[in-house]
């Protein structure tokens, strides 16, 4: 037999003044917004063991607890040592929820004035429990047509069949035979990196790289080039799809509720009340951090880390760990997080003021990446070389427009790509758009600017070379 005191996640009080006592052979709940303190004789240690779909899964995810432990939400039962942790539910929620979905989706996509291609990001298909982590973009970017999607063999063969239920759930599964998908290839974005720089304080830096116990997606998932044509342009395209991220969140209830792109993706949540009537409201922390509950869910909004400083990343890194712990929104203490983080908000501001970049000599930068680039030349003209990355695809180095690198075929089409439809183009774009790089404008695939490599001439020559050898591992330029 063993003891378990129900206790609420909001507040110090407990469901019941008794323990639960739990016998050998009986089931039990913990209930949303409880978790169950486990009271155990001292050394005594217990197996907890997931069953996915009827199967033992310990060897993959089980763990062990002791006195004072706590079990979290969920459907459990006692066999002698060992307490079975069941997660159908979780996994018959998913399905469903997805099911509704891509009914909505497809019905929009449809649309001749529409034609977006859709898909989230992360595999929710490997989510065995509640994530811990759950963060959420505007939308996909790069671009693309449904009918395009539906017509590409490397979104895993749809042969012109709709997305369903299987397929959305797989997220960014879009890839060439033989090769990782968009999504297996995720931790080598930069932006990645960016992220994990943010969660740095936090025990989230080891989780996020668990894709069982996490969520990346978006307010919606239709691909546009720009946030803009989906917050401002096409607008009613949120107001249609955003319910189905909502339900998501509800469905999926993580523990943690990260937004990108700060007071921009807050205002858009505000203003999306009146017309899908969420319940919505939040505070400025410091900088473009801030604090919100969204249908009496804690989330915190962040700038997107793709663009941003060092001096941002750090103010971002150290104000997280004051939510990690808190679920209450009328609990956070702003005055008591600026004054800790003050030296990091003196830092950002500064930096504000001072301007974004130091600085830098361009020409000697360019200068000095053609004498250490290890790729084949095959264009020199005035402050522009051209080398190659492999047969098909070029990269730029130049001391132009304040410097700059670009990718784009080496047999490049003058006609360029601001409206191409071309998949694997669009597949490269967001590739590289999750590296940081800028993918509007008619001549490039993407390009990204030299400052955004480092504050100082060194850093940046080094950070290019870096980016090379990364842009090299690719698939699609190997």
């Amino acid at each position: 037999m063993i003891q378990i005191l129900l206790k609420s996640i909001n507040s110090e009080d407990n469901i019941d003044s008794d323990a639960l006592d739990i016998e050998d052979g009986d089931t039990f709940t913990i209930p949303e917004g409880f978790v169950g303190e486990l009271m155990l004789e001292e050394d005594e240690t217990i197996e907890v063991h997931p069953i996915i779909n009827g199967e033992d899964m310990f060897l993959q995810m089980g763990y062990s607890v002791e006195d004072g432990d706590e079990l979290k939400e969920g459907s459990y039962e006692l066999k002698g040592n060992v307490i079975k942790k069941f997660f159908i539910e979780m996994r018959e929620r998913l399905q469903k929820w997805a099911k509704e979905t891509v009914v909505a989706y497809h019905q929009i996509a449809s649309r001749k004035d529409v034609n977006k291609a859709y898909y989230t990001q992360s595999d929710l298909s490997l989510l065995s429990e509640e994530p811990e982590l759950m963060i959420v973009g505007i939308n996909p970017g790069s671009d693309g047509s449904y009918t395009g999607q539906c017509e590409n063999k490397n979104w895993s063969y749809l042969y012109n069949n709709n997305l369903d239920e299987n397929h959305l759930l797989k997220g960014n599964y879009c890839k060439e035979e033989g090769k990782p998908s968009s999504w297996d290839n995720h931790r080598k974005w930069g932006y990645w990196n960016r992220l994990k720089k943010c969660l740095s304080n936090t025990y989230l830096k080891d989780i996020i790289d668990n894709d069982s116990k996490i969520i990346i997606t978006n307010a919606s998932f239709f691909n546009t080039k720009k946030a803009n044509e989906i917050l401002k342009e096409k607008k009613e395209l949120l107001v249609e799809t955003i319910p189905y991220t909502l339900k998501l969140i509800k469905e999926a209830k993580p523990k943690h509720l990260i937004f990108l792109g700060g007071k921009k993706c807050f205002d858009c949540l505000e203003g999306l009340k009146k017309p899908t009537e969420i319940d919505f409201k939040f505070k400025q922390i410091c900088g473009n951090i801030y604090v919100g509950e969204l249908n009496k869910k804690l989330c915190i909004g962040i700038p997107h880390p793709t663009y941003k400083t060092k001096e941002e990343l750090d103010l971002v890194a150290s104000v997280l760990p004051y939510f990690v712990n808190v679920s209450n929104y009328d609990a956070i203490d702003i005055d008591l997080i600026k004054k800790a983080c003050a030296k990091q908000i003196k830092a950002y501001e500064e930096r504000n003021k001072n301007g974004v970049r130091h600085h830098i000599n361009e020409a000697k930068i360019a200068e000095q990446i053609n004498k250490k680039i290890n790729l084949s030349r095959y264009e020199q003209s005035g402050k522009t070389n051209r080398y190659k990355l492999n047969g098909n695809y070029g990269i730029t180095i130049t001391s132009q427009d304040k410097g700059y690198i670009g990718i784009r075929h080496i047999e490049y089409d003058k006609i360029g790509y601001e409206n191409t439809q071309n998949q694997d183009v669009l597949s490269l774009r967001e590739s590289l758009k999750n590296r940081g790089y800028n993918i509007s404008g008619k001549p490039w695939i993407a390009h990204k600017k030299f400052s955004l490599f480092g504050d100082n001439d060194d850093c940046i020559v080094k950070g290019i070379l870096d980016e090379i050898t990364e842009l090299k591992k690719l698939n699609v330029f190997q």
